[in-house]
């Protein structure tokens, strides 16, 4: 079938959250004022879930979801009531949280014109969509469909995911933080530090939230699943679309930069930052981060001695007392 040809020639079913089609959620969802915004690919049997704002889905079956409804559709498609309407009315989504009552959805179009997926909103309150919100969803999808053909570019994470199948890939991404996993991430690793040359410059960072064992202690696992989701993002938010980061540990991130020593500190400090001033929302306590640099510059180290340069390197920024960058040089 041609459309699921297109879709899987994409290489985005089983992959990570990306910086660029969150930007494109959380804009849809501010100014159409819709508390749910996703971006939304469907394969043969279930939906995966590229992009998210305000809600933690990652996979759905496909008969679940609503944006394989919206395939069909040349315009956008739109549930003012979902409990009233006998397409989705028994859906598990409707009748169980997060108890979706309307819904608008865009299809997203491949290159040669099948429908791969769909821009969604959702909220939990009936609504209407007049005909200007209906133009600016079409718009935003039209915005999301040339992101698909935008070209970038190679890098060992693209290579990586071409070279497995989309079932290969399926426990590859954190549930939690829509991250790569530690298995992925460090697969990257090794492909970076194998391929090094004298004149190539890359860097390791581990990113560790600070008292995140407060928050799962006094506000619960769920809150502190809240917490990473969140921070996972500001950090995809802080690096290039070609860099590559994922779930390392428990509350321990790992970054990979195509970036030297100078460069991937002050990449470390905007983490540090930006996690400290925008904080998790809901939470009622600040939270920081600690980051290890270890920079690889003319050597090729194997990537046990670069993950245990980092790790030395965070262990001085944790000392430091929190919200502090250390650095190595290789």
């Amino acid at each position: 079938m041609l459309r699921l040809k297109d879709m899987h020639a994409l290489n985005l079913i089983y992959t990570p959250a990306e910086a660029r089609f969150d930007r494109i959620t959380r804009l849809t969802a501010r100014i159409l004022k819709a508390p749910i915004a996703m971006i939304n690919f469907i394969a043969e049997d279930h939906q995966w879930t590229k992009s998210s704002f305000g809600l933690s889905f990652t996979s759905l079956p496909r008969g679940t979801s609503f944006c394989n409804l919206a395939l069909s559709f040349h315009g956008p498609f739109v549930v003012p009531d979902a409990t009233q309407d006998e397409r989705v009315a028994n859906n598990a989504i409707v009748t169980g949280p997060p108890f979706v009552r309307f819904y608008a959805g865009h299809a997203i179009h491949a290159e040669s014109g099948s429908a791969v997926g769909a821009l969604c909103i959702m909220d939990t309150l009936s609504r209407q969509l007049g005909p200007d919100e209906q133009e600016t969803l079409q718009d935003l999808a039209i915005i999301a469909e040339r992101e698909l053909s935008r070209s970038r570019p190679p890098s060992f994470q693209d290579a990586l995911i071409q070279s497995w199948e989309p079932i290969d890939r399926r426990n590859a991404v954190d549930e939690v933080t829509r991250m790569w996993n530690r298995v992925m991430i460090e697969e990257l690793i090794y492909l970076e530090c194998t391929h090094a040359t004298s004149d190539s410059s890359f860097s390791l960072l581990f990113v560790d939230i600070d008292r995140l064992s407060i928050v799962n202690e006094h506000f619960g696992m769920e809150t502190g699943d809240r917490a990473l989701s969140e921070i996972a993002r500001q950090i995809r938010h802080s690096i290039r679309e070609d860099d590559a980061c994922g779930r390392y540990d428990v509350n321990c991130f790992a970054v990979l930069l195509q970036a030297g020593l100078i460069d991937s500190k002050l990449v470390a400090e905007r983490i540090c930052e930006m996690v400290a001033s925008h904080g998790v929302p809901g939470l009622p306590m600040p939270l920081t981060v600690s980051v290890g640099v270890a920079c690889v510059k003319e050597t090729k180290p194997s990537p046990a001695i670069l993950m245990t340069a980092a790790a030395k390197a965070l262990r001085e920024a944790k000392v430091k007392g929190g919200n502090q960058v250390a650095t190595a040089l290789l």
